[in-house]
């Protein structure tokens, strides 16, 4: 999926060998550089859509910590390598979404006699359609054309992602589509009580979310998000209609409070997940409460 790695051969005359570097400054520079590059390249996870954003072995994120090597490096040695690093500069911004930084880095050695001047000059190319698209502007006269806007910049990184398959670029276009369907989620429960239907609005939306999304990084924060949202519905109802009271349907609470118990227990029944013990504490809480409403209802 990657697109042409960094490679020692690519910075001309990386030959020194240990001995070397120890005796002869020129071979100390360029150790230092690929001692940054090459933990980049084996820290970076491709595909950032499926898998979260790496760490290197500080436990920092990667294009960051990168980002931050790099300028060291460069007020160590100034001057040196300053190809490799702008095309390295490039990747990490590119990881972080950050797409003018990334253009402007990648242009450096696309301008150059580098011979990695043909790759800078493509991902120059591609990156500019990425930025142009985000920066497109949405349409908010009313909240149905807001809606309509999304929609059509989802399509279009959904074109993108079909121009550059296999490719980091892939997986950028998707995390991007993902990035506005949460926006969409997120319009619908801000707005729900302005919109007709609502909050069956909103449930779908988080459904088609789940559905569409379900080898993304984020599948399991969403579920516990989208628990969360029953959750509050079951608040929301409490408060409305008074567990003492005759107009208390104890059925409806109890739907939306197994929909929310339900997303929870999945989460938290998976191993390895940073989510697992935040699903298992509302999980907990949300027993406690349905428990408490019931005797108050009886």
């Amino acid at each position: 999926m990657s697109e042409a790695p960094i490679a020692s051969t690519i910075i001309p005359g990386l030959t020194g060998t240990k001995g070397e570097a120890e005796s002869n400054p020129q071979y100390v520079t360029e150790e230092d550089l690929l001692k940054v590059v090459n933990e980049f390249q084996r820290a970076a996870v491709k595909d950032t859509y499926r898998f979260p954003i790496p760490k290197d072995v500080t436990g920092a994120n990667v294009y960051k910590a990168t980002l931050t090597r790099l300028q060291d490096y460069e007020a160590k040695h100034p001057g040196a390598y300053g190809e490799i690093l702008a095309f390295t500069r490039g990747r990490a911004y590119e990881g972080l979404r950050e797409y003018e930084k990334a253009i402007a880095q990648y242009q450096v050695v696309s301008q150059s006699k580098h011979v990695l001047k043909e790759e800078a000059a493509r991902a120059v190319e591609i990156l500019t359609q990425f930025r142009d698209l985000k920066r497109a502007p949405l349409t908010t006269t009313t909240p149905l054309d807001y809606l309509k806007s999304l929609d059509q910049q989802i399509t279009a990184w959904q074109e993108l992602q079909k121009q550059y398959p296999n490719t980091t670029y892939e997986a950028l276009a998707r995390e991007e589509e993902e990035r506005l369907d949460q926006a969409k989620v997120a319009f619908l429960v801000i707005n729900r009580h302005r919109i007709e239907d609502g909050n069956e609005s909103v449930v779908l939306a988080y459904s088609q979310l789940l559905a569409k999304h379900k080898e993304s990084k984020y599948q399991y924060r969403y579920q516990v998000e989208f628990g969360d949202f029953y959750f509050t519905l079951a608040q929301e109802y409490v408060a409305q209609n008074d567990p003492q009271g005759l107009q208390f349907d104890s059925s409806t609470f109890e739907g939306v409070g197994r929909s929310a118990l339900q997303l929870y227990a999945r989460v938290a029944q998976e191993d390895g997940i940073i989510e697992k013990l935040e699903a298992k504490g509302k999980l907990e809480a949300l027993e406690a409460y349905m428990a408490k409403v019931g005797k108050l209802s009886r």
